[in-house]
């Protein structure tokens, strides 16, 4: 009997360790992602723009165009390596904190007296947690590669003059407005997803919890689905 309470104690007391540790970890997710979408906004209001000149020649009678960029590509290029990073580290840090989710152990489940048709529905909402969390999973993904994607063009763009960027060229890029911004939102999106797939990836726990007691209390039942 001591063994047991032992045993129940040191598995409440991991649970809540796991419990404390994913949500420092989802703090700092939203932290990293809520300086990622600052950053991409400060690199949006100080990215580069041109200017073009047309250059005639009067004895010849011909035109050149040349264009000269108002700035340095330094400013918008140190906030978007910045954001890029920042999100890397969300990115990281969410991956950490389901991974604590899925690897920690419940407490003990007792083994309700339950009637087979509620296991039936436990285990239909647990099949659709399930798929829940792979397609939050999935547009997690696809939106942080939308918007490293975007951080790295925007990256290539402003590196191409960050010397002798007054000098008068034939040919000036520049990032299209919004681009900055729309990476931002992206990247804000990736947190969001990520705590949707926090939290129901914890509900997916606590029902799988759930239908062991209730498969210990009727073994007759369908299987736990995988």
């Amino acid at each position: 009997m001591a063994n047991m309470q032992a045993l129940s104690h040191k598995t409440h007391l991991s649970t809540n360790v796991s419990n404390g540790l994913a949500l420092l970890l989802v703090a700092l997710s939203v932290i990293c992602g809520l300086f990622s979408f600052v950053l991409c906004l400060a690199a949006e209001g100080s990215r580069t723009e041109a200017t073009w000149y047309i250059m005639s020649d009067q004895g010849h009678g011909s035109a050149a165009s040349l264009c000269t960029y108002d700035a340095s590509g330094r400013r918008p290029l140190a906030f978007a390596v910045g954001a890029f990073l920042s999100l890397v580290v969300a990115m990281f840090a969410e991956h950490a904190y389901l991974l604590v989710v899925i690897t920690s152990r419940p407490p003990p489940a007792s083994a309700p007296q339950t009637p087979p048709l509620e296991i039936a529905d436990v285990q239909c909402r647990l099949r659709t947690h399930k798929l829940w969390a792979r397609n939050l999973y999935l547009m997690a993904w696809i939106c942080f590669a939308i918007a490293e994607a975007l951080l790295l063009i925007a990256m290539a763009v402003e590196s191409s003059h960050l010397c002798q960027w007054a000098k008068p060229r034939s040919s000036c890029r520049v990032i299209r407005p919004g681009l900055f911004a729309a990476a931002g939102v992206f990247g804000s999106l990736t947190v969001l997803l990520g705590i949707a797939l926090y939290v129901t990836a914890s509900s997916t726990q606590k029902l799988r919890q759930t239908l062991q007691g209730m498969l210990m209390a009727f073994p007759s039942a369908p299987p736990l689905p995988i």
